[in-house]
C-alpha cells in the first residue's frame, strides 16, 4: 500500500450537468480548483468527425457542462483545445461533433492545435519511449489550467481510451506519427511527463464499447468521473464497465513510471458506488488470440496487449468484407516470442507490428507492418491485399481512410449483429 491516495469523484445525477457539478463539489468545489483570471484550457475528445449520438467523441453536453461549472470560478478566458487524429481536420471534427455549437452558445473559443506554428520544443526529461523532445504549442502550456475530457470507449489500439490516452491528442501529427513509431503506450506517458492535465472529467455518460473507436456501439451508463489522477481515475472507469485492467498493458507501464495510483485501496472511490452503477460493456479486444480465427495460423506469444486488439478488429473486419477465408493460408505474427515455421511462405507471412522485425532475418519477405502499435487497419488491408499497406506518405488520406469508409457499411452491419449477439447473451 502507498502512502499516497487518490480521489475519484462518480455522480450519477438527474442530469449531466447535475453530475459535473456534484463531481466538482466531491473534489473540492471548482472555486478551490481554477484560479480566477486564468485561462483554462479544455481537452475534450473531438479526434474524428463523428456526431454526438456515434460515442466517438466527447458528449457535447459534457463539455457545455463542463464550461459552466468552470464559469463559476470567473476565469479570464475558456478555450477548447484539440488536435484531430492524422488525417483528419480538427475543425470539421468540433462541428460534426456538435462541441462546435456549444462553444459557439457558450462563448468561448475553439482553438486547433494543429495549425499552431508557436511552438516549443520541450526536453522529456528520463524520456523512455523515442520521444526526447516532444515540440507543442506555446499557448498550451502557457495555460493555467488544463482540464482533460475524455470519452470513455473501448479502443482498437490500446483496448480502451479514457484520460490516459486523451493526452496524446495535444500533439501535431508529426510528433503523433512518431508516437506510433515505437512505443506507443511509453511515449503517452511522455507527452503527461511535460503536459499533464490539472483535471480529469470522464464522459461515461454512454461508453462506446464494441469495435470502437471507428464503429462504436454506444450503451447507456449515465456516469460522469473526475479525478486529479489520469491512472486511477482510468482504473475506477474500467471497474464500472467491467474491463479487466489486468489485460491492458498501458496500467504497467504508468506503474513504472510513476504517472499515478495504480492500487485499488489507494484509491478513495466518493459519491456514488461503482456497484451502484455498473453495466458491463462489450471489449472484444480482450481475449486469447491464438485461437480466435482456427483457420487460420495466428502466432501472438509475447505480444501486448495494443496488437493483441488490433488482431481483434482486423481478423474480425476480413471476415466482414468477405475476404476472411479468400486469405486463410495466410500466417500472421505479433509479439517477439515466436516460433514460426522453416518453411512458412514470405510472400504469405504477415508480421505485425515493430517487435516482429526480428523474424526478417529469416524471412525476408515477408510482409512487416511497423508500429507500435502500428496503424488500426493496416493489418487487414495488407492480408486483403496480398501485400503491404504501409500508411506512409500521403497513403493514409489518399487511400486508406477511403477504404475505410468504403468497407464501413458492411462492417457496420457486421458490428451490429455481433452487438446483439453480447448484450442478448447479457440479458439472458
Amino acid at each position: 500500500m502507498s502512502d499516497k491516495k487518490a480521489l475519484v469523484a462518480l455522480a450519477k445525477e438527474a442530469s449531466i450537468q447535475e453530475s459535473v457539478t456534484k463531481v466538482f463539489d466531491l473534489m473540492g468545489g471548482v472555486t478551490n480548483m481554477i484560479k480566477p483570471g486564468t485561462t483554462v484550457m479544455l481537452k475534450p475528445n473531438a479526434g474524428h468527425a463523428s456526431p454526438a449520438d456515434t460515442s466517438v467523441c466527447t458528449n457535447p453536453e459534457v463539455v457545455r457542462a463542463v464550461i459552466r461549472e468552470v464559469k463559476k470560478a470567473n476565469p479570464k478566458s475558456i478555450v477548447i483545445a484539440e488536435a484531430a487524429a492524422i488525417g483528419c481536420d480538427t475543425m470539421e471534427c468540433y462541428e460534426v461533433s456538435g462541441i462546435a455549437d456549444v462553444a459557439r452558445e457558450e462563448g468561448v473559443e475553439l482553438y486547433d492545435i494543429k495549425a499552431d506554428k508557436d511552438l516549443i520544443n520541450v526536453a522529456v526529461r528520463g524520456y523512455r519511449s523515442n520521444l526526447h523532445h516532444v515540440k507543442l504549442p506555446r499557448r498550451l502550456l502557457e495555460a493555467d489550467h488544463l482540464i482533460n475530457l475524455p470519452i470513455l470507449k473501448a479502443h482498437a489500439s490500446m483496448v480502451f481510451s479514457c484520460a490516459l490516452k486523451n493526452i496524446k491528442g495535444v500533439v501535431q501529427d508529426a510528433v503523433h506519427l512518431q508516437m506510433h513509431q515505437q512505443n506507443l503506450t511509453m511515449a503517452m506517458m511522455d507527452v503527461w511527463s511535460v503536459c499533464r492535465a490539472d483535471i480529469n472529467i470522464v464522459d461515461a455518460i454512454r461508453p462506446a464499447s464494441g469495435y470502437s473507436p471507428h464503429t462504436p456501439v454506444p450503451i447507456e451508463v449515465g456516469c460522469i468521473l473526475g479525478s486529479t489522477d489520469p491512472v486511477a481515475v482510468d482504473l475506477i472507469a474500467c471497474d464500472l464497465v467491467g474491463i479487466d485492467a489486468e489485460a491492458v498493458d498501458y496500467f504497467r507501464v504508468a506503474a513504472e513510471t510513476g504517472l499515478g495510483i495504480t492500487e485499488r485501496e489507494d484509491i478513495d472511490v466518493v459519491g456514488a458506488s461503482v456497484k451502484d452503477c455498473y453495466k458491463k460493456m462489450w471489449v472484444p479486444y480482450i481475449g486469447d488470440m491464438s485461437t480466435r480465427w482456427p483457420e487460420y495460423k495466428v502466432l501472438c506469444d509475447g505480444a501486448c496487449s495494443s496488437c493483441q486488439a488490433l488482431l481483434a478488429i482486423n481478423m474480425e473486419t476480413l471476415k466482414a468484407i468477405g475476404d476472411y477465408e479468400r486469405r486463410s493460408d495466410f500466417v500472421v505474427v505479433a509479439g517477439g516470442k515466436n516460433q514460426i515455421p522453416a518453411d512458412v511462405d514470405d510472400k504469405k507471412l504477415v508480421l505485425h507490428g515493430n517487435c516482429t522485425r526480428k523474424y526478417l532475418k529469416d524471412h525476408p519477405n515477408a510482409i512487416h507492418i511497423e508500429g507500435c502499435p502500428p496503424s488500426e487497419p493496416l493489418l487487414y488491408m495488407s492480408i486483403s491485399n496480398g501485400e503491404l499497406v504501409h500508411g506512409k506518405g500521403g497513403q493514409m488520406s489518399e487511400y486508406i481512410r477511403p477504404r475505410m469508409a468504403a468497407d464501413q457499411p458492411v462492417w457496420r452491419k457486421y458490428v451490429e449483429e455481433q452487438a446483439k449477439k453480447f448484450y442478448g447473451s447479457q440479458e439472458g
